[in-house]
């Protein structure tokens, strides 16, 4: 059974699954997006957490403030909102590190906790940040490509007319650090010792649409092992299949308990 854990003096909560069996003294923190909440897109975050804790990890989730529906709260903002969650796990189960993250702004938030706060030792990143550039356009070329010829002309005056770097409404929806910034605290994270997982799936193509686009993202750290990566192009950005949703959750599970 999942615990309710009340937060900012019970004007808000979390449910927490406990890992069954010996625990591992790590907790994973899922964050809502959008207009989904705790429970995932398609309760993945449920199937998650129920995989996650048969492998020894406490799962908890619960919705940000002012994320979807979710009412405002009296946190100044959404680093201490996390940083309460976080303090509350390890109050109820002793974790001393924690994995954070999730799908999309899920994701941006997860980024941004792990580099706040040094408990923070794994990063799970659903369609996280992905720089655009050249290779944005070359992956916008092959779709062309694809397509009947009688639709060249109008995507090619279109293709020519964008901005490279300001997808339709992107700057609206996420908050992604500039990207030398964002290079900055990678180095930061993965000397520290925090594994990150990042996917990237077909859904989020108005800002990635080639595999390149993610070695010019993550520069030097691309290859180093703590940062995992995965470019799953026929996969839709909220796993509306289940059999996509289990591929994932396999994935995670194995990543998220390996040494």
């Amino acid at each position: 059974m999942d615990e309710v854990v009340a937060l900012d003096g019970g004007r808000g909560f979390g449910l927490l699954t406990r890992s069954k069996g010996a625990p591992k003294g790590r907790a994973v923190v899922l964050f809502n997006a959008g207009l989904i909440h705790r429970m995932g897109p398609f309760r993945l975050h449920v199937h998650l957490a129920r995989r996650l804790a048969e492998q020894g990890l406490h799962v908890f989730r619960f919705d940000m403030p002012r994320i979807g529906d979710a009412p405002a709260g009296t946190h100044p903002d959404a680093e201490s909102v996390v940083r309460e969650a976080l303090d509350a796990v390890q109050a109820s189960t002793g974790a001393r590190s924690f994995i954070v993250g999730g799908i999309c702004s899920a994701a941006d938030q997860g980024w941004r906790m792990a580099v706040a706060d040094t408990r923070v030792d794994g990063v799970l990143l659903l369609d996280g940040m992905a720089v655009q550039g050249p290779w944005f356009r070359i992956g916008q070329l092959r779709l062309m490509l694809a397509r009947s010829p009688l639709r060249w002309p109008g995507m090619l005056l279109r293709l020519l007319r964008a901005k490279p770097d300001d997808a339709p409404g992107l700057s609206d929806f996420r908050d992604w650090p500039e990207h030398g910034q964002f290079l900055a605290q990678a180095g930061q994270l993965l000397e520290r010792g925090v594994r990150i997982l990042a996917f990237y799936t077909g859904g989020v193509s108005y800002y990635l649409l080639h595999p390149r686009q993610i070695d010019a993202t993550f520069g030097r750290y691309r290859r180093d092992p703590r940062l995992e990566v995965e470019f799953w192009p026929q996969l839709d950005h909220i796993l509306f299949s289940a059999s996509d949703r289990a591929r994932v959750i396999d994935r995670i599970g194995a990543w998220a308990v390996a040494p």
